[in-house]
């Protein structure tokens, strides 16, 4: 896999929890839209959340694959 410009979990993949790694993400960490209300609310800072439709790893800068719709 050259790169990752946004995706969805596989149903029945995600238990509800608050943070999680999903399969095949080492290393990243992903939170709930529970856990992200958490951290606005109460003002912590130090840490980027962008949600799940807008994450991109793209490692060697190729942009989204050709032949889509990515905007």
């Amino acid at each position: 896999m050259d790169s990752i410009h946004g995706f969805a979990l596989e149903q029945g993949t995600w238990q509800g929890e608050d943070v999680f790694r999903p399969r095949g993400e080492p290393g990243t960490i992903f939170v709930a839209e529970r856990f992200a209300g958490f951290v606005k609310r109460h003002g912590f800072t130090n840490m980027k959340l962008t949600p799940i439709a807008e994450y991109i790893w793209d490692p060697l800068h190729q942009g989204p694959p050709t032949g889509t719709n990515w905007k």
